[in-house]
This record gives structure tokens, C-alpha cells and sequence, in this order.
């Protein structure tokens, strides 16, 4: 038997929301006895040890809206302060296959949904779905470390799947059900399976990887995710703990040239423009900034943000609150860089490829691309002083020279 560890604000909300369920039947006892479950993230990230506040009620035999009024109800009646419930209304687009319903419980906010199946048709990702049982929607969720449940009335964690909790403790990312199926349903699955696996440093199984090589699936990717959600995971990837293991993942895998191109009605590459670069400079460009931010961490107690070496690379991020957006500029600089010396003619005029991979691959915004190609410039400079972070032989002089060239390019 497993059990988390809550919280005291935690503790008081799983009491709370189990005197709801036995409020709800005793109010009608022809009322099937609700089991409330904490779905998804918050189990996984509280097994691994790290606060969440991402609080998902999942609901058997009543759908999530119904279910925070009658909470809002509990709570009015026994003088705790009340919010307004939010109908967050279904958007495929965004992930959001079902209704959810959103309100404050103690101060927190919870989301509220019924636990539910789903079955695909095959030239669509938006599912069809029904009420479930707690199996079913453990089974249609995107991997097993994201499909354990936490029964707030046993206090237990619930691995329906049989491999959720093997998995988190061994570091490996696995589809809940076979991953072609799994993946072909949902080609978002595929970005989302290199997410969790580069955020966790975890390893993706050989089935998985399989699954991921195969032309079915990158075919599948084209025709039913929208680039926006392709912007997305690729944005959470660059931002994240490890960027360097995604776009390793992403190379190895075969993916690069399926996210990290320009639709073919939208630009005109120019044959005259040099051939775009292997996807392995991509890996070895973000080593080099992977070298760098190690050594920015190693020097955070002793620079102030206006003197770290990030900083002098991304001249806007003078000010610390903004250096996490300053690795990101670096990152995905990085992540595009196969394509620093490749033109195109976009609207009869002449463009960095980069700039159209930007607004119609991974549809980020512009100014992404401006960045980008201003990194690009500075891209052999960069690496070189990775490199002497690397032997320690950074000096200030040859900081400032690299300040001096990059900022003269700088938007």
C-alpha cells in the first residue's frame, strides 16, 4: 500500500470534500456513494518528492460541475469563504477534451471532472467520451506515471494500470496502452511522452521508441495536430530542466525535420541559399548553451544577474527576473540553428528560414525569430566561450568582445 504524505492544507481538503460525498448521499440516499480521486500530476510530483498545487478531482457517477456546486454548497453552509465556479468549456485544441469546473476549496483552486473513456475515430485527435470507470481513465491518459490516482477516502494511491509506480520509481516514460495505438490516436502524445521524459531525465521505453521511428505516426502528426500545440510542448521543452535530452530525443528519434518545419504553401526555399545543416548541430549547438547555463549556475552565488555570463549573450536580460527567458532565447536559438544559413522567399521577398519556421512550424512568436536569428549570428562566438567555461579560461576581455559583437546585431 502506498500512501503521499499531505500537506495540513492538503489534509483539510481531502476531510473536506469526503464529508461532501457523505453529505451528497445522506441528502439522497438514492445517490450512489461518490468516490472522489486526485488525478495526474499531483500524485506523480508528490510521490517524486516536489509541492504541487495542481489539485484535479476526479469524480465517478457525476460530472465535475455538478460536483463544485454541491462543494460550494458544503462550504456556504459551514461559513468558508466561497468562490465563483468556472466552466472551463471543452478545447481539443488546447488538451482540454472535457468540461472542467474550477473553484477555490480553502483557499486553493481545484478542478473538478468526471472520470471518463474515450474512443477515437481515425482522422481526428478529439476524442468521443463517455462516463468511465477509474480503469478506463486511467487507461486513456498519455503515459503511466501520469495515470495514478490518490483515493481520498482510503488515502492511497491507486496505479490502475499496474506499471505507474514501477515506472516512477525506475525513471522511465511508457504509454498506458500500446503506443502505436495510443500514439496514432493522439500524435500530441508523442511530443508530450519527450516532454515528461526530458523534464524527469527519465528514459522512454524501446516499444515507445518504436512506436515514435515509425512514418505511420510523424504522417499522423502532420494531418491532426495544429502547430500551435506543436509550439507549445516544444516551448515547455526549451524552457524546461533539461533541453538538451529533448532535442537529443527529438534528433534520435527521427522528429526534427516533422516539428521543425515550414508548410510548403507558406515560403519557397531559395536554391540558391546554402543547404540547410544537419539536425545534429542542433545537439551539438545546445550542448555548447547547456555548457553555458551549467556554468551560470555554478556562478549564481557569486554574479549579480546584471554580470552573468546569460545576460551578456541576451543584452535584454539584464534584469535576474528575466534570465529564465534569456536560457530559453539561447535554447531554442540552439534548437534552430540547422536552419542559420537558409533563405527563403516568403511573400515575394527574400527571408531567414528561420523566421518562417517560427511563425508556421512551431507558431511562436515573431520576436522569437528575430532572436533567434540575432543568436545565430553570434552562434561560433557562443560555442567558443562554452568552451572556455568549460577549461575555465573565460576571461573578461574576450566577455566583452562577444558583448560588443552581438550587441551591435541586437534587436
Amino acid at each position: 500500500m502506498v500512501t503521499i504524505k499531505l500537506t495540513e492544507l492538503e489534509q483539510q481538503i481531502c476531510d473536506l470534500l469526503e464529508d461532501v460525498t457523505r453529505h451528497i448521499h445522506e441528502q439522497d440516499p438514492s445517490t450512489p456513494q461518490l468516490v472522489l480521486r486526485i488525478a495526474g500530476g499531483w500524485v506523480r510530483d508528490k510521490l517524486l518528492g516536489h509541492e504541487s498545487h495542481d489539485i484535479d478531482i476526479a469524480v465517478d457517477h457525476m460530472n465535475g460541475y455538478d460536483l463544485a456546486q454541491h462543494v460550494n454548497k458544503y462550504l456556504k453552509a459551514h461559513d468558508y469563504p466561497v468562490r465563483a465556479i468556472a466552466k472551463i468549456s471543452q478545447n481539443p485544441e488546447r488538451s482540454k477534451h472535457l468540461e472542467t469546473a474550477t473553484t477555490s476549496v480553502l483557499g486553493l483552486s481545484v478542478d473538478f471532472v468526471n472520470l471518463r473513456s474515450e474512443t477515437y475515430n481515425s482522422d481526428s485527435r478529439i476524442p468521443q467520451m463517455e462516463f468511465g470507470t477509474p480503469l478506463e481513465d486511467a487507461l486513456r491518459r498519455d503515459i503511466t506515471i501520469n495515470a495514478l490516482f490518490y483515493n481520498i477516502h482510503t488515502r492511497t494511491v491507486e496505479d490502475f494500470t499496474g506499471k505507474g509506480l514501477q515506472d516512477l520509481k525506475a525513471g522511465i516514460v511508457r504509454t498506458a496502452l500500446d503506443p502505436f495505438k495510443t500514439l496514432t490516436d493522439d500524435p500530441l502524445r508523442v511530443l508530450r511522452v519527450l516532454r515528461f521524459a526530458s523534464r524527469f531525465a527519465y528514459t522512454v521505453d524501446p516499444e515507445t521508441v518504436a512506436a515514435i521511428r515509425r512514418p505511420e505516426i510523424k504522417r499522423d502528426f502532420d494531418a491532426k495536430i495544429s502547430r500551435e500545440r506543436v509550439g507549445t510542448e516544444v516551448d515547455k521543452m526549451a524552457a524546461g530542466p533539461h533541453p538538451l535530452l529533448a532535442i537529443e530525443m527529438i534528433v534520435d528519434y527521427g522528429l526534427y525535420n516533422t516539428i521543425f518545419r515550414a508548410p510548403a504553401h507558406a515560403v519557397r526555399w531559395m536554391e540558391s541559399s546554402e543547404a540547410m545543416e544537419s539536425e545534429t548541430r542542433a545537439v551539438e549547438l545546445t550542448a555548447h548553451v547547456h555548457e553555458l547555463l551549467e556554468a551560470e549556475t555554478a556562478s549564481e552565488d557569486k554574479q549579480s544577474g546584471r554580470d552573468s555570463i546569460v545576460a551578456h549573450l541576451v543584452p535584454s536580460a539584464l534584469d535576474a527576473k528575466t534570465l529564465p527567458q534569456a536560457r530559453r532565447a539561447l535554447v531554442l536559438a540552439a534548437y534552430m540553428y540547422p536552419f542559420h544559413a537558409v533563405s527563403v522567399v516568403e511573400n515575394n521577398k527574400v527571408a531567414y528560414a528561420v523566421n518562417a519556421v517560427v511563425r508556421h512550424s512551431i507558431k511562436l512568436p515573431s520576436n522569437d525569430g528575430t532572436v533567434t536569428v540575432a543568436l545565430h549570428k553570434s552562434a561560433a562566438a557562443i560555442a567558443a566561450l562554452a568552451q572556455e567555461c568549460v577549461d575555465s579560461t573565460v576571461d573578461r576581455m574576450s566577455l566583452g568582445r562577444l558583448i560588443r559583437g552581438a550587441g551591435a546585431m541586437w534587436p
